[in-house]
């Protein structure tokens, strides 16, 4: 089953959202989800850069791996989880506005 927030329309989401981020919680959230979302980005290009440095000083050693896949699998986690917590926290705010109720 679809959550609220899921099945609301294009324009409806947009103003779920503009709703919610316009809220004192909703703005400290947003600050968060973006953090949350940038160090994602930059662990993900951190880790690219480290493969490359890997394969560019041929020091292909167990740890230098393990770092760096590590640190990927992080990052996909932390963009992974952003995403999931603002889909989460939307369909919360969605399900209690009486706007969207009744769709």
């Amino acid at each position: 089953m679809k959550n609220k927030y899921q099945r609301l329309t294009k324009e409806e989401k947009k103003e779920c959202q503009k709703m919610y981020y316009s809220t004192p919680k909703g703005k400290e959230m947003h600050l968060r989800l973006i953090r949350l979302s940038w160090l994602g980005i930059l662990g993900i290009l951190f880790s690219v850069f480290l493969f490359g440095q890997i394969f560019l000083k041929n020091e292909h050693t167990i740890w230098n791996y393990f770092s760096a896949i590590s640190l990927l699998i992080f990052s996909f986690i932390f963009l992974g989880g952003s995403y999931f917590i603002r889909i989460k926290v939307l369909n919360q705010f969605a399900i209690k506005i009486p706007r969207f109720k009744n769709r």
